[in-house]
């Protein structure tokens, strides 16, 4: 997402509203972001080069945003010791640029107090934000720019804090004056996406949105949020072709939005590395012990005993290798070139052949008792694995780090076993009138919603013939017909959803009653199941259930 001066001037005014008077009560840095805290609301400041901005966020979601992050930045430390305990006195937009400048007042002792100023730049990849003491030197700064990395500026602790160079245009006021489409886009203190779609407009429409802005009667005029494709802005109507935003408006839009995401986005991708990896190692197990099982390696030394063994009296002294005649099992008689042991006497040489082909079938008979293990981890991954791919939600995918041990269980109650045992496998659960859906996120969800959650009677459901997770739906007899027909499209909704067919338009699942279901080692779903039945199900329809649900409610 972009965005142009105008909006960091409604965010000018949004921040003000919203924080002018207050105290800082902390300070949170995460990734290429800061969070400055005031109690009830939090203000978040971006300077990301992909999702740079500001937004008001709440509590919960500065600490989810927070739970996400990699690292600290450098600059928190500095925010925290001059910001905490300093009230916000002022917002202004420097030059009708894309710069705020943020003014803290801090009590020092004795009735003395400082003024400390945070410089907030939001420029894309040149994005950045520094805090300055009330002279304008630089106490701290995000990214240093050095005189190497720019000869018009730089941007270093213990330096004079300079601008940007000056963006060349007319005056909002010079062009009011005189409005002309011609000259529409030369107007500073607007991005070009907006001006070039503004010149589409009427003159008359264009100038009514336009005079809304950067005047003194701002704070009795609505704004609305509005995307034009891609690019985030406020006007006093919406335009012809924008999409007007939804709750949260411009600042999650362009900032706290995108920034989960991409959060969400690479903590799900190293999920799925490291499923992925455990797989790779699954398999690679797997083909190991299946060609240690049929390798001929172990009857071949157990032949060359054998031989050895009935042709002593043949076999010369010293020789390195012999050609010895044996009969085959069919009573054939046939010869082989054995190699023998140097220093070793033939009688030794044949023990050695005995030993080396029991040690290799001891091994194939304990590799093979692992195999039903790895086959039945390997489906269990494949499961989760495709549930992972699924998710959307930042709470299912922590269930599913947590299960796989991408991140530590959150604290929680002090008394350790009693946190180990309310800790659940991944699963979803989803409560409607008359019924329960329950859905396993991972191999020990399917088996906990299959065989720990299910009564005998409730229905369970499966994405026939691929990996994927496990449905139960349990219902009350009250249910009309069309009611209980939608649940059964809901919960085969759900199971082609977080199954490996997530990308067909429709799938064949398989349901029956949970008593038919028996558990079995490997395999797909790592059950048998009989008495079923079938139906085609979309993995898009279960979020259209939901939404015609809350749209009657």
């Amino acid at each position: 997402m972009s965005f142009g001066p105008e909006l960091v001037w409604f965010w000018r005014r949004e921040i003000e509203a919203s924080f002018c008077g207050k105290r800082v009560q902390r300070v949170d840095g995460g990734n290429n972001s800061a969070i400055i805290s005031f109690g009830q609301a939090e203000l978040l400041l971006s300077w990301d080069s992909a999702h740079c901005g500001a937004a008001v966020v709440s509590q919960k979601e500065r600490k989810n945003f927070l739970s996400s992050a990699t690292h600290m930045p450098q600059i928190t430390n500095a925010l925290r010791s001059h910001l905490v305990g300093a009230e916000f006195f002022s917002a202004d937009q420097l030059r009708r640029d894309r710069i705020l400048k943020l003014s803290f007042r801090k009590t020092v002792g004795a009735g003395f107090s400082v003024v400390r100023y945070v410089f907030f730049e939001l420029m894309e990849r040149f994005s950045n934000l520094l805090i300055t003491d009330e002279k304008g030197t630089i106490i701290e700064t995000a990214k240093h720019i050095h005189p190497s990395d720019n000869a018009f500026r730089s941007i270093l602790p213990g330096l004079s804090y300079s601008m940007p160079p000056l963006f060349e245009g007319i005056s909002l006021e010079e062009w009011l004056a005189s409005p002309r489409a011609s000259e529409i886009n030369r107007i500073a203190g607007f991005g070009k996406k907006l001006l070039r779609a503004l010149s589409e407009q009427p003159l008359d429409v264009s100038e009514r949105f336009l005079r809304a802005f950067y005047s003194s009667n701002e704070a009795d005029i609505e704004f609305i949020p509005q995307a034009l494709g891609n690019y985030i802005t406020v006007l006093p109507g919406l335009l012809p072709g924008a999409a007007r935003l939804s709750k949260g408006g411009s600042g999650t839009a362009a900032v706290l939005a995108p920034l989960r995401y991409a959060a969400f986005d690479a903590r799900r991708k190293r999920v799925l590395s490291l499923l992925e990896k455990e797989i790779l190692r699954r398999e690679r197990q797997r083909a190991d012990i299946n060609a240690l099982i049929a390798g001929r390696g172990a009857e071949r030394f157990k032949q060359y005993g054998e031989l050895i063994t009935a042709n002593l009296w043949q076999i010369k002294p010293g020789a390195r290798e012999a050609e010895l005649s044996g009969y085959s099992k069919d009573g054939g008689v046939y010869s082989l070139s054995v190699p023998l042991i140097a220093g070793v006497s033939p009688q030794k040489c044949a023990e050695i052949y005995f030993s080396k082909y029991k040690k290799i079938r001891s091994a194939a008979e304990r590799a093979a008792a692992l195999l039903p293990r790895i086959e039945e981890e390997l489906a269990g991954y494949a499961e989760t694995l495709e549930a992972a791919r699924a998710v959307t939600d930042a709470g299912s995918l922590v269930m599913i780090e947590e299960e796989i041990g991408a991140i530590k269980p959150a604290a929680g109650r002090k008394n350790a076993r009693a946190k180990k045992k309310e800790q659940l496998p991944p699963h979803l659960r989803f409560e409607f009138d008359g019924a329960i859906v329950f859905a396993g996120l991972s191999a020990k969800g399917n088996r906990y919603v299959t065989f720990k959650l299910a009564n005998s009677d409730d229905i369970w459901f499966h994405a026939e013939g691929v990996p994927g997770s496990h449905v139960i739906l349990r219902h009350s007899a009250a249910l009309s017909a069309k009611e209980r027909g939608d649940l059964l499209d809901f919960c085969a909704s759900l199971a082609v959803f977080y199954s490996k067919a997530k990308e067909t338009s429709r799938w064949r699942v398989d349901y029956t009653e949970r008593k038919y279901v028996s558990p079995i080692r490997g395999g797909v779903a790592n059950v048998t199941y009989k008495e079923f039945s079938s139906i085609a199900g979309s993995g898009a329809y279960w979020r259209e259930y939901l939404e015609e649900r809350k749209k009657d409610s």
